[in-house]
């Protein structure tokens, strides 16, 4: 009988993998790189070239050169710049004495939309009103980063906590096949250093033998030597029972170890 071909599973994403566990701390991740990409959109509107242009002279040739002026650049060589930046006075609407219309009565024409609601003040330059948006839209952005930071702290460790509990067992595993390796690897540099030390004992020039340099791990009985220090470590944090930490004994201190002539 055929085999129905195997469709190939295409790897999961790190959101995708995120939204498995947390549908929320993706969203969360999500709005923030919203909201970052959009900041940096208005940075780069705001800085870069719009409506503006300048014309430069060469003293030399005589040519112009024309380059487009950017917001920002617009608003710190306007004259008016620094009025500009200062707030300005809110149009208000003109109110009728109520007295006054009374005794008028229908002799006074009805107000205009512009008397009840009169438009905002004019722009002190071309552009203004644009570097203005983009202002308070980036205002609103960095206020919004602020609020969402602690939230996507806080979903962090949630989320964590839900991995570990899914994982816990996959990663024990690994770190017992590293005790065992370390263990093993352990005993078999004792076994290295108990024949060198009987050469020396009987005393043979046990330099002959070429043996390896295994200074790099120390006296192996000592807490801070690399394969003592995993296994302490493991087991301070209860991946191993402190009772299960090997006796390493060294025949003699590791210095004894080199030369050999």
């Amino acid at each position: 009988m055929a085999k129905l071909p195997q469709t190939k599973t295409e790897p999961k994403t790190r959101l995708e993998r995120i939204a498995s566990v947390s549908p929320r701390y993706v969203s969360l991740l999500t709005k923030h790189a919203e909201l970052r990409a959009r900041f940096e959109e208005i940075v780069e509107e705001a800085n870069g070239p719009r409506g503006r242009v300048d014309g430069v002279i060469d003293g030399k040739t005589g040519a112009v050169r024309y380059n487009a002026v950017p917001l920002a650049e617009q608003a710190r060589r306007s004259q008016v710049a620094w009025v500009s930046q200062l707030p300005k006075p809110k149009p208000k609407p003109i109110v009728r004495h109520a007295g006054a219309v009374a005794l008028l009565d229908d002799l006074l024409p009805e107000q205009v939309p512009e008397e009840l609601s009169p438009p905002p003040p004019r722009a002190s330059w071309p552009g203004e009103q644009r570097l203005a948006e983009l202002g308070a839209e980036a205002e609103s952005i960095t206020e919004a980063l602020k609020l969402i930071a602690p939230e996507i702290t806080k979903e962090r460790k949630q989320y964590s906590r839900l991995v570990v509990a899914q994982q816990s067992a996959e990663y024990q595993q690994l770190v017992l096949n590293i005790v065992d390796i370390v263990r093993e690897l352990g005993g078999a540099i004792l076994a290295h250093h108990e024949f060198i030390n009987q050469q020396r004992l009987d005393g043979v020039a046990y330099s002959v033998f070429k043996p390896i340099n295994l200074n790099a791990y120390g006296n192996l009985n000592e807490p801070h030597t690399p394969l003592l220090a995993v296994l302490i470590d493991a087991a301070e944090k209860g991946h191993i029972r402190p009772a299960d930490l090997p006796q390493f004994k060294m025949p003699v201190d590791i210095s004894y170890l080199q030369g050999g002539e």
